[in-house]
């Protein structure tokens, strides 16, 4: 056995001096091959800078021990000594972690805010090192990590011994230190996770073990606040996660039927004092937090939803998500079926269960534009990743059935063995709910946008190398008829809900239809060269990923009380025919149908061939009978107009 002793003040010292050290050999080095006139590469990478980073590797080890002498020295003595059978980093790592297990534990009334400020400040410093992390939750346990938190919430409750914010800074470091532990090695996750649920749900301890816990640590009804804290990190390991999504599950299934439901249980203690970002009056939901968790780990949520086949129907259907805005369950549906790993190795399950989703949360009575905007951005995304599907379902879809999967195919854009079924009864419901929100309805006009670009560009570089088949000319038109039909169903499904932040209804339908545009000028020219070989190789999965306007690209469209919409659905169509053919000349120009050097000169900025924005809105007119001269031999303008008006105005209404 060895005895070491530690004086905190000198150990400080050496800390201090070897920081020093290390960086003045950096400098003195750097400053060396400035001046010299030639190549001195033995002072970055040989003798010299190996030894500045020879202290640094060593930095570790003395850290570690000063804090833990920091921890052993209860009273205050400047120094602190321990006996180990071998005096190693990984040693005095576990030591470290054990302690800081005790001062965690040990907090109460009592405890002075310095020593707040400093565990608090120790975990900062620690609290991403899974060998610390794992010593000191396995000395907590799951009871004693819970019980913490109880107590760390009294304490911000009534105030404790200092400033409640002090506590919530201390909370979220334990939050970090927890994922941290879950993901090292040998640190047993998935029964962690399970034991970490039950100690926060009462019904699911034994009489015996609530006893216990009662007499260790303060109780109060807020066990499902301190459960949605805790699962808020979205990092913890993918067995910690599935350890407590099925624990939960299970008092999920076990109570449906009881005096009381889970989102009963939840309702009463829900409330509490630690931050879960709780918004108007409702209570905290664990098991939302857990699908946020999923969307984030979209593996483990697959295998959640697919072990069990029975939770889809439950958590789809039948369960009540209005305490989250649906933002949970939307967030994990989203993860999970975008997720490049589950769509290449389990594509069946993955798209149908986004199918079975979409079905089924469309008609969940709280599913709407007003209650679930905190949705908004992930049902968004997961129409813009599956537009094929959403615009298949709106030209030819089934009205109503159970959500699956099936081959999809679509001429000049893919063919794909499983693909979600949409269908037409859930689009207005689904549409809404994504385009009630300036996030969502960016995505949305990506998806459009880019989807439309995309078949045109594909089709385009089909005619450059076949301008005479008579069929692609026909496929051209019916590609338009499609884009007409989108266009209007989301133009008027934006003009029906009430977006925050916009001036009013045009204002929002006026930024879409811009977005949309300039969503349709950033996909590549001819889309081949990006989104896949045409009649080659097929197109992934995450085609729509390609169109990123990026953060708040609408600017001030949304507030203008100057908006450029209108609810006249003719002249919509006219505006929308209009930049219908201008896209479809360029779209000719690029692949080579139309010779370059048959296009005008207006039609060229600095060399550069102009987008739909590039043009001044007063001269959209003459650009687009100048864009109809080259397009004329592929497809006249009664071609281009008439199906685009007649498709357009079939779904398109005023705005409400």
């Amino acid at each position: 056995m060895t005895t070491v002793k530690i004086d905190i003040d000198m150990i400080g010292a050496a800390i201090t001096a070897a920081e020093d050290l290390a960086s003045s050999i950096d400098s003195q080095s750097a400053a060396a091959r400035s001046a010299s006139p030639i190549s001195l590469p033995s002072l970055a990478d040989g003798t010299v800078g190996k030894k500045s980073q020879w202290i640094r590797d060593h930095l570790e080890d003395l850290t570690t021990r000063r804090d833990l002498a920091i921890l052993l020295d209860t009273k205050g003595t400047g120094s602190a000594s321990y006996t180990v059978v071998n005096d190693t980093l990984s040693g005095v790592k576990e030591m470290l972690g054990q302690e800081l297990a005790d001062s965690v534990s040990d907090l109460d009334h009592k405890t002075d805010p310095d020593e707040i400020a400093r565990i608090t400040a120790m975990l900062e410093t620690w609290n991403k090192d899974g060998d610390v992390m794992s010593s000191m939750f396995l000395k907590l346990g799951p009871d004693g990590t819970v019980g913490a938190m109880a107590n760390i919430s009294s304490l911000m409750g009534y105030g404790g011994s200092g400033d409640p914010d002090a506590y919530a800074d201390l909370a979220e470091r334990l939050r970090t230190g927890l994922s941290t532990a879950s993901n090292d090695p040998g640190f047993p996750a998935e029964q962690f996770g399970r034991d970490l649920v039950r100690y926060s749900v009462a019904p699911l301890l034994t009489d015996e073990e609530q006893r216990a816990f009662a007499e260790n640590f303060p109780t109060g009804m807020n066990g499902a606040n301190i459960l949605t804290f805790l699962m808020q990190d979205t990092n913890y390991h993918d067995d910690f996660l599935l350890g407590a999504a099925r624990t939960l599950d299970e008092f999920e299934q076990m109570s449906k039927d009881g005096m009381l439901d889970a989102s009963g249980w939840y309702n009463h203690n829900g409330h509490g004092p630690l931050d879960t970002g709780r918004d108007g009056g409702w209570y905290d939901d664990p098991m939302a937090a857990i699908m946020h968790n999923f969307g984030e780990n979209p593996q483990a949520g697959l295998t959640f939803f697919t072990e069990d086949p029975d939770r889809q129907k439950y958590y789809f259907n039948d369960r009540s998500w209005e305490a989250d805005g649906y933002g949970g369950i939307s967030h994990a549906v989203e993860g999970i079926g975008t997720d490049a790993t589950n769509l290449k190795n389990h594509a069946e399950d993955t798209t149908g269960l986004v199918s079975r989703f979409l079905d089924q949360v469309a008609n969940s009575p709280g599913f709407n534009a007003e209650d679930a905007t905190a949705a908004s951005p992930h049902i968004a995304d997961l129409l813009k990743f599956y537009m094929p599907a959403v615009d298949s379902a709106l030209r030819n879809g089934p009205a109503e059935g159970d959500g699956t999967s099936g081959p999809f195919s679509l001429d000049h854009f893919g063919d794909f063995d499983h693909y979600p079924v949409l269908f037409t009864d859930d689009l207005d419901s689904l549409m809404s709910v994504a385009m009630s929100t300036q996030d969502g309805t960016q995505s949305i006009a990506e998806g459009v946008g880019g989807f439309q670009k995309t078949q045109l560009n594909n089709i385009a570089a089909e005619l450059a190398a076949n301008p005479d088949d008579p069929n692609l000319r026909t496929e051209l038109r019916d590609i338009l008829q499609r884009n007409a039909s989108l266009q209007g169903f989301t133009e008027y499904t934006v003009g029906t809900v009430e977006i925050e932040g916009a001036a009013d209804r045009d204002a929002q339908r006026q930024a879409y239809i811009d977005l949309v545009s300039d969503a349709a000028g950033m996909v590549p020219l001819p889309g081949a060269d990006q989104l896949g070989e045409v009649g080659g190789k097929l197109l992934d999965y995450g085609w729509s990923q390609a169109t990123e306007l990026g953060t708040n690209a609408a600017g001030d469209s949304w507030a203008s009380e100057e908006a450029g919409a209108t609810d006249n659905a003719e002249k919509r169509a006219e505006a929308g025919s209009n930049r219908l053919k201008v896209d479809t000349f360029l779209s000719l120009v690029e692949s080579g149908v139309i010779p370059r050097d048959e296009v005008p000169d207006h039609w060229f900025k600095n060399g550069r061939l102009i987008g739909v924005g590039d043009i001044p809105p007063e001269q959209m007119g003459s650009y687009t009978q100048s864009a109809m001269n080259g397009v004329n031999d592929y497809a006249t303008n009664y071609d281009l107009e008439g199906a685009y008006r007649e498709s357009f105005e079939s779904f398109y209404q005023p705005a409400k």
